[in-house]
């Protein structure tokens, strides 16, 4: 095993390390530990920024947390016993993440301030070239992206936005040193980070002005602080915090017979127990069960039934992130709130223009547009065999052989890929699946002293092929816009199964589907 002191890793050395990973995010760190916990493998990670943590350092935004309990939102391998309450707030994931980085001694093999602009596999030499934006090269024989897919913030395309003659910002780029204290400001999007940092300034606003194109499910947060008590129990009962965290592995993992329409006998005969049991023996669909909380929530907290019309989804639940929270409704119904609904036409000067005339007048636009969540591994290029670029190949929509495997891309693996994310369970849980699959093909490669392993074509279209015909019986695929799938309709982020299903999957490598050499 080799360590450097990250200060001086640098193109000079011709060192050719074993593994390059890209990104010090939740699927850069999880990598490391598995390799360091093997000692029988160099690896560099290179990361952009001055610290780790990825999405969870770049975004900062007021009201920003996690939609899954603190609990499962955590590494198998390091599990929390302090987590503040049942649903993590962003400084405390970063604050795990930290900690998980020192605990196992992974910062000493992470190049930080390091942004990388290109890799390039050498078939000559049979190993990766990593250039970064400074010059810098490094080499490995194999490179795994943990870039996520949360990275890249998306702006809409407005008349006049260039010509905006106020302040703006993206919520993935929050300006804290703006002071927003009796300003008018205007919302554009209304999606999960919108819905998170709305309430938080809502009241200190002089008027606030939501801009909605479409309108979301909403359920209530079953959110509360975890008290010290149960905090000396978790962290002194090992056993009791592991069943703790299964506790909630089970409860996610119940939750995906919301967004799946063809069930096995088997699931629906299950779906119908649970359902019973949640509805106190009433046999209802599962989804009804979210359905059920959103309308209660809506009842409860808004009275107006004008602004009740304007908030409820005319598409099936689950066919957008469903969202959790508690503090949305009650801050739009503020004196000083405007929800809006018709599109916006333009911007002239500081003012916001829609399609029905009226004129907004802001001192300030902030974009909770969420990101492009489309574009995976951007804005790094990568190159395989024979010049191919990776771009090209997903030029018509993202896929891979079980998220992780490009056909002519040797040795090369991802984290956090195309059909990899969920609307259920943790996607720590399915990183560490990936890991699991990444590790075992490492191995394989070592041990038969082997120069590259690369997915065949067959086994890439053989399984995207399924993916996409189980993909297309689940609620994703109904008609409303999401980042799930691209504009042609393609669902390119999302995994159609439990993700028990998928661990179990990524357990068992198929090495007959590999190429190998």
């Amino acid at each position: 095993m080799c360590i450097r002191d990250s200060a001086n890793m640098g193109s000079n050395s011709n060192t050719i390390y074993d593994i390059i990973i890209l990104g010090a995010g939740v699927s850069g760190i999880g990598m490391a530990h598995s390799l360091l916990k093997k000692k029988d493998q160099t690896f560099l990670i290179l990361e952009k920024n001055d610290g780790v943590g990825g999405t969870w350092r770049n975004n900062t935004y007021p009201g920003l947390c996690c939609d899954v309990p603190s609990h499962f939102y955590s590494y198998s391998f390091s599990m929390n016993p302090n987590w503040s309450k049942t649903f993590p707030e962003q400084y405390e994931i970063l604050e795990y993440l930290e900690n998980v980085t020192d605990k196992f001694k992974i910062r000493p093999h992470i190049k930080f301030n390091s942004e990388v602009k290109e890799s390039k596999y050498n078939q000559k030499d049979k190993y990766w070239e990593t250039y970064l934006f400074n010059g810098e090269v490094f080499r490995s024989r194999s490179l795994v992206s943990g870039l996520g897919q949360l990275n890249k913030p998306k702006y809409p395309e407005i008349n006049g936005l260039k010509d905006f003659n106020g302040h703006s910002f993206h919520s993935a780029q929050w300006d804290h040193n703006y002071n927003l204290e009796g300003k008018k400001v205007a919302v554009i999007g209304n999606g999960p980070s919108a819905i998170g940092f709305i309430p938080k300034i809502a009241g200190k606003v002089e008027q606030l002005t939501i801009f909605q194109r479409s309108n979301n499910w909403i359920v209530p947060k079953p959110d509360r602080p975890y008290g010290s008590f149960e905090k000396f129990c978790l962290r002194n009962i090992p056993l009791l915090a592991r069943m703790y965290r299964f506790y909630f592995y089970l409860t996610q993992e119940r939750n995906y017979l919301a967004f799946y329409y063809k069930h096995n006998k088997a699931v629906k005969i299950f779906e119908k127990i649970v359902s019973a049991i949640l509805t106190r023996f009433k046999l209802f669909k599962f989804e009804d069960v979210y359905k059920a909380g959103a309308f209660m929530l809506i009842d409860e907290q808004i009275s107006d039934e004008k602004l009740k019309k304007k908030l409820i989804p005319d598409y099936p639940i689950g066919c957008k992130r469903i969202i959790p929270t508690n503090d949305y409704y009650p801050a739009i119904c503020r004196d000083n709130v405007c929800l809006e609904t018709s599109l916006i036409d333009k911007i002239e000067g500081n003012q916001i223009i829609t399609k029905d005339g009226s004129h907004h007048e802001v001192d300030v636009i902030i974009f909770g547009t969420g990101f492009e969540a489309n574009i995976f591994i951007s804005p790094v290029k990568i190159i395989g065999l024979n010049e191919v670029k990776l771009d090209d190949v997903w030029s018509n929509g993202a896929e891979a052989y079980r998220g992780v495997m490009v056909p002519n891309f040797p040795n090369f693996y991802i984290c956090y890929g195309p059909n990899t994310n969920t609307g259920h369970v943790s996607i720590i849980y399915m990183i560490e699946s990936q890991i699991m699959f990444i590790m075992k093909c490492l191995r394989y490669l070592k041990n038969n002293k082997l120069n590259y392993l690369d997915v065949k074509n067959t086994a890439m279209e053989s399984y995207n092929n399924k993916l996409q015909k189980k993909l297309s019986e689940t609620v994703w695929a109904s008609n409303c816009g999401s980042w799930y799938k691209t504009e042609e309709g393609k669902i390119i982020n999302n995994y159609p199964g439990y993700g028990t299903e998928y661990y179990f999957m990524m357990s068992r490598p198929n090495y007959n589907e590999l190429n190998a050499e």
